[in-house]
């Protein structure tokens, strides 16, 4: 009999250490079925083997794919004679759309499961050859929709695998739960779409990505030529490519906008520089309607550059747990935003200042716990060496002046019109003793880049969020703290039902009404990412 397949036994980080012999049927001269070419094989593969299947191609063979043949008895789970069952043909099919999620369908073998689906499809090979074949479809269909359940649920790329912190713990994947749930009648695209994060985020994004894969089959938007002074009322050819930049892209506004004066294509009018404003606004530049460096060098990002963002950030949402919770507060770090989140739906929205790169703001999830309301500030560490008592070297009147007094090793600023803290503080212990908080300097909420602070999340609208959150998360409400804003007596208020807060980093983002944007990569985190995104997120074949 035939080769059906070869084992590549593996140790953990030392690869590949030995390829098996290849195993021949024995005992009898009549050709195997496919349950026993999937038990002859299994029963002697180890644990995280890369077998030969064969066709000649390779697949890897996890625990939980060797564990649900076991428990099966080594019966195939899709084949059927020389092809696949109907179920067969639905996982097929859902493992085939893994591009709709961002990720390569190849990642999960689908071009070589086509490869062998065409091979016995065709005819032409031997009953033993055929049992070969359907058994290795098998197991490369099980593989494949485990990987890509296990993907959907944890995330594609690993954060720290590039020294970057992510500290919010991820769900563990289920591979045999989703498969058994298919076994039992459940469709496997449903399987998918209970292992997707189950936020309107993620599927905004879904959809954004969608749209961006539908110009990319399009063949994309045409760069808009550099050297020219484009704004409004210029009348230019570069003018009309810019129109058509509009009109061939992802946003259906900029292109109605851009459509306006198509009559005279030529001509900077309202309509195009509206066109401007509005992606201006989307990829955080100073919208002045002009065409400056900053604007042309976004406009010129391609269609692939867009659709590699998207991957990347919907790959970040698959790194949180499956359920956030009713209600929680969600801060993006990288668009300086925040909102407050009431059965899926964002019920308030604010501009945010992080933390400078020197002094970023982490990734990590909590609960809110309290609001103190007249906060005193008790200046950290690094601030009080670094700058305070410098100043205090040659200005001794800077404490009282600032409404500071030393108490034991440690500065504090006591409540007050210039504290640095305002009027509210929301309170998460963590390790890191970052907080969000009221700030006196409201001017900085205009600015399109807001990496001012020293790592705690200023608010735009520190007033409206503690009355929303201790309407929602107290008994008594938030009528007790308008008596407190009559003086500034420092005031703790625990709330009765703790609020989820999740701080991430996400450089594209999709509102409510579709609305793309990309954010500035504000602490280099794509970048960093690159390599593993390159390797496992590559554009789908």
């Amino acid at each position: 009999m035939g080769v059906i397949f070869a084992v590549e036994w593996t140790l953990p980080r030392l690869g590949v250490v030995g390829l098996g012999a290849a195993l021949m049927a024995c005992g009898s001269d009549s050709s195997e079925t496919v349950a026993e070419t999937l038990a002859r094989t299994l029963t002697v593969t180890s644990e995280d083997s890369v077998v030969t299947l064969a066709s000649g191609d390779t697949v890897h063979v996890s625990a939980a794919t060797i564990e649900f043949y076991r428990t099966r008895g080594w019966q195939p789970a899709w084949s059927e004679g020389r092809g696949l069952d109907e179920r067969g043909e639905l996982v097929y099919i859902a493992v085939g759309k893994a591009a709709d999620d961002g990720l390569s369908p190849e990642r999960y073998r689908h071009d070589v499961a086509n490869r062998m689906l065409t091979a016995l499809d065709e005819g032409r090979l031997s009953d033993e050859e055929a049992a070969g074949y359907a058994a290795g479809l098998d197991v490369l269909l099980t593989e494949g929709f485990n990987r890509l359940t296990s993907d959907l649920v944890t995330g594609t790329l690993d954060p720290q695998d590039n020294g970057l912190e992510w500290r919010i713990p991820v769900d563990a994947p289920k591979e045999q739960t989703a498969l058994a749930s298919i076994l039992n009648g459940h469709h496997p695209e449903t399987v998918l779409a209970g292992a997707r994060p189950s936020i309107p985020y993620y599927d905004r994004m879904r959809e954004a990505l969608a749209k961006y894969q539908a110009v990319e089959a399009r063949g994309g938007w045409p760069l808009v030529p550099e050297g020219e002074d484009l704004e409004p009322g210029v009348r230019s050819p570069a003018v009309a490519v810019l129109r058509t930049r509009f009109l061939h892209g992802a946003d259906e506004v900029e292109a109605g906008l851009a459509r306006l004066g198509a009559a005279d294509s030529e001509l900077y009018d309202e309509g195009l520089k509206q066109a401007v404003e509005r992606f201006q606004y989307r990829h955080a530049i100073e919208n002045d309607g002009a065409v400056g460096e900053a604007t042309l060098q976004e406009l010129n990002r391609s269609v692939a550059d867009r659709l590699a963002d998207l991957r990347l950030n919907l790959d970040r949402w698959r790194w949180l747990p499956n359920e956030l919770g009713d209600r929680f507060v969600l801060v993006n770090i990288a668009g300086y935003e925040l909102e407050l989140v009431d059965a899926g739906r964002a019920i308030q929205s604010m501009n945010v200042v992080v933390g400078k790169l020197e002094n970023a703001t982490p990734v990590f999830a909590d609960t809110i716990e309290q609001i103190v309301v007249n906060p005193s500030w008790y200046v950290p560490p690094s601030i009080a060496e670094g700058e305070i008592l410098p100043t205090l070297a040659g200005d001794p009147g800077y404490l009282s002046r600032n409404n500071m007094v030393m108490e034991g090793d440690g500065i504090r600023q006591r409540p007050g019109p210039n504290n640095a803290l305002g009027r509210f503080k929301f309170v998460f212990p963590n390790e890191d003793n970052i907080f969000l908080h009221d700030t006196p300097q409201d001017h900085l909420f205009s600015r399109t880049q807001r990496d001012f602070s020293h790592g705690c999340i200023r608010l735009e609208l520190p007033h409206e969020l503690a009355k929303q959150v201790l309407d929602l998360q107290t008994d008594e409400g938030s009528a007790q703290i308008e008596p407190l804003l009559e003086d500034w007596q420092e005031t703790p208020i625990e709330l009765d039902r703790t609020l989820p807060i999740y701080i991430l980093y996400l450089t594209a983002w999709v509102e409510e009404d579709g609305t793309v944007r990309f954010h500035p990569d504000v602490y280099g985190s794509d970048q960093e990412l690159e390599p593993q995104a390159a390797e496992r997120l590559p554009p789908e074949a």
